[in-house]
């Protein structure tokens, strides 16, 4: 099996050991992702759809689309930000319609993010 592994310009990578994203032969896992810096001000919307686009560039990286997405999982740091985060997850998902996991943390991090993003997917 072929493994490949995708770095940011994050350097919580090398000082924590971990990559933005790992394709496992057909598996693709990426790591829990927060807003772009810009993003981390506003509503857990703006914020879902930035991490998002982030998700979206790893993917891409390897040779992967939404459409491949099996499985997202979802953290947030207030369930009431609900509405706005399911609504930027059906504009992405709602004709994929991966499983999906929604938890509520008490933080995260960066402090100002209020939502992180773990994606899986498989590519046939």
């Amino acid at each position: 099996m072929t493994r490949r592994a995708i770095g940011s310009e994050n350097p919580f990578e090398d000082v924590y050991g971990y990559s933005r994203a790992v394709r496992a032969g057909a598996h693709i896992y990426v790591s829990g992702t927060t807003p772009r810096e810009a993003d981390l001000g506003a509503d857990a919307y703006t914020q879902t759809r930035s991490a998002l686009s982030i998700v979206e560039f790893a993917l891409a990286d390897l040779d992967a689309r939404f459409d491949d997405v099996v499985r997202t999982t979802i953290y947030t740091t207030d369930l009431s930000d609900l509405d706005g985060i399911a609504r930027a997850h059906a504009e992405t998902f709602r004709n994929i319609r991966p499983a999906s996991t929604v938890v509520q943390v008490t933080a995260l991090t960066p402090a100002a993010a209020k939502v992180e993003i773990e994606v899986t997917a498989v590519t046939v």
